[in-house]
Order: C-alpha cells, then sequence, then structure tokens
C-alpha cells in the first residue's frame, strides 16, 4: 500500500502523509501531479490520499474509494439523546463502566454507539483485521469531529486493534470483558445498506465458527451477541437466540452465560 497527498498539495500534507508512512509501514509517494488512477496503475496498489479534511483509500481491484465518516451512528446516537430505544445498547444490555470487544470494528459505527452508552467510566476495544479498514477507523476515530463533546471522547476512547478475533479472544483472559460482539459479513446482501455494501470488499470474510464462539464464551462474562440478516442460519447454528425485529433486515442474536 502507498501513501501520496491530495491533489492540491502543502507542505503540511506531505509531512503529515509522510508521518503516516512511517506509523503505519507504507511507502511515500510524491504526488507530482499524477492522478490516484495512474499511480495504481504504476505501483499496482492501493493508494492513500492525505488530504486536508480527511484520510482517503483508492483500491486497486475495484476501484472504490473508502473514506471514515460516522454516518449512520450519528443518526443513532442522536436517537439516543433523545431517549428513543437503541436496538444494539437494548440487546447487549450495555449500561455505564461495561466492557466490549467488538471483534469485526469495521468503520466503527456500532463501537461507537457503544462507547456512548458505557460511557467515560467503561472500555470498548475494536479489532479489525483488514489493515484498510483498521487505517481509516484508527485515524478517524482519533481525528473526526463531531461538534458533540460526549460523541467526540467515545470516539477518542475506543481502542482499535489490528488483528485476527480468533487469534486476540485466544490471548484474552477468561471472564476478562463484559460483552464480545460479532458483525460479520451478512451470507445475504442488504442491498438498501450502503454503508455495509461500501465495505463490503475490503471487509475480511472469516466466517464465525463454533471455536469462535467458545472462545468468546470463555472471554465473556455477561454475554455474546451478533447481528446477521434476518434469514440466518447462524443463530440457530451456534446458539444464539435470535431477537425479531419486524421491520428490520438485520437481527441480533444473544448467549446468556450466567
Amino acid at each position: 500500500m502507498i501513501i501520496t497527498t491530495a491533489g492540491r498539495t502543502t507542505s503540511e500534507l506531505v509531512s503529515k502523509a509522510k508521518k503516516l508512512a512511517n506509523t503505519y509501514g507504507l511507502v511515500y509517494k510524491a504526488r507530482n501531479g499524477v492522478s490516484v488512477d495512474t499511480l495504481k496503475t504504476m505501483h499496482q496498489d492501493d493508494v492513500v490520499v492525505v488530504g486536508k479534511e480527511r484520510l482517503e483509500i483508492s483500491t486497486l481491484n475495484d476501484g472504490s474509494t473508502l473514506f471514515f465518516h460516522p454516518n449512520l451512528a450519528m443518526v443513532r446516537a442522536k436517537r439516543m439523546f433523545r431517549g428513543e430505544e437503541e436496538p444494539l445498547v437494548q440487546t447487549a444490555k450495555l449500561e455505564e463502566g461495561m466492557s466490549l470487544i467488538d471483534c469485526t470494528l469495521g468503520l466503527a459505527s456500532d463501537s461507537i454507539i457503544a462507547s456512548i452508552a458505557v460511557g467515560t467510566s467503561g472500555s470498548v476495544t475494536g479489532i479489525e483485521g483488514n489493515y484498510l479498514l483498521y487505517l481509516l477507523a484508527k485515524e478517524g476515530l482519533a481525528s473526526f469531529t463531531s461538534g458533540k463533546e460526549i460523541v467526540d471522547q467515545a470516539l477518542r476512547k475506543i481502542k482499535v486493534v489490528h488483528d485476527d478475533h480468533y487469534s486476540f479472544l485466544k490471548n484474552k483472559r477468561t471472564n476478562s470483558v463484559d460483552i464480545v460482539y460479532f458483525d460479520p459479513m451478512f451470507h445475504t446482501s442488504v442491498d438498501k445498506s450502503n454503508g455495509i455494501n461500501s465495505i463490503r470488499g475490503q471487509a475480511l470474510t472469516t466466517d464465525i465458527h463454533d471455536a469462535l464462539i467458545q472462545e468468546a464464551k470463555r472471554v465473556a462474562r455477561e454475554r455474546i451477541v451478533i447481528k446477521d440478516h434476518f434469514q440466518s442460519e447462524r443463530f440457530a447454528q451456534l446458539g444464539f437466540i435470535q431477537q425479531k425485529r419486524k421491520t428490520s433486515l438485520f437481527h441480533y442474536g444473544t448467549i446468556e452465560l450466567h
């Protein structure tokens, strides 16, 4: 993966790009008026573009452009602040001071909601196995400004880890976290969900298997939660109680541990 700057390059952007290259082990290439598509063709690699407002990743294989923005999370957060029901918070029974591991971080929409729910005394750790999404989530959570202090605090305190979720859980102590959460790529596509489809090509498609669930049961104190398509067979196959929601294309499932 290479990193460059936006078309209108400044010394500040060059400095930031070089710093990120050093942090994430990327190769810095000066823009020199060359298009991003040309850079991808020349180097046969994904390109991280450092702009004034945000980072963008232009992928080699499908030509899509990815960037961090907590679109849906912001909508959900506003509903929470109005006192409306938030399905993840309700299903996971999240409260102030609790701890959660999000094993499928993606662009952190669910982790943001969880982080708001558990407050300053709680903790959320997001595991992302795809390096592109890890980079976007880590930098985005550290820098995005929503205009609402409680939301920005929630973003900043999410710990982002680049790892395979199975390996990560195997190295965790028994009963060391309250909730373990999974949001795998749906076996059935949800065409209306642009947020999911935008990262589908980049997300790791490692399936949720029995051994992984056994590790989650060992690590979690309270419960395991999964989000999946309402027609998914994973709920029954893996022992989750499906929480059906009549108007939603996805449902949550839970395994209570006591």
